[in-house]
């Protein structure tokens, strides 16, 4: 009789949460994930093709958590950006000044797993759209 009841209480004590340690009730942390995250910071040469032509502009960035800051050097001089970080989506954007006129350029696109390389789209206020690839220099 003794053995019955021994077995019951295992069984409902099971049933209860009785052994945590045997269920799985963590869920992933989304911290660990951002152990993990990329890492831009650093100098890159950017291809930028418009329907114009093409250009080679450089950037510098760098990164605290989620947010971007840095430098983009182009054709028309050095301007400071800003943007964000999200996984591996990167969007930032500065105004530029060039001939008299001022021209946001906005960028969206996404960096590579080893963090050495991005690519994406980008907005260049009237001279259009543009689609731009960039490599880290090491």
């Amino acid at each position: 009789m003794k053995r019955l009841s021994l077995v019951t209480i295992v069984v409902l004590g099971c049933a209860f949460g009785a052994v945590p340690q045997a269920l799985p009730q963590d869920k992933p942390d989304p911290a660990q994930h951002d152990k993990t995250a990329v890492n831009v910071a650093g100098k890159w040469a950017m291809t930028l093709e418009m329907g114009m032509g093409s250009g080679t502009p450089a950037l510098e960035l760098r990164q605290e958590g989620a947010k971007i800051t840095g430098t983009y050097s182009g054709r028309y001089g050095s301007f400071s950006l800003e943007g964000t970080l999200k996984g591996r989506a990167i969007a930032f954007s500065f105004t530029m000044s060039a001939e008299g006129q001022s021209v946001l350029m906005s960028f969206a696109g996404e960096v590579a797993a080893d963090s050495l390389s991005m690519k994406g789209t980008a907005s260049l206020g009237e001279m259009g759209d543009a689609t731009w690839t960039a490599k880290k220099q090491q």
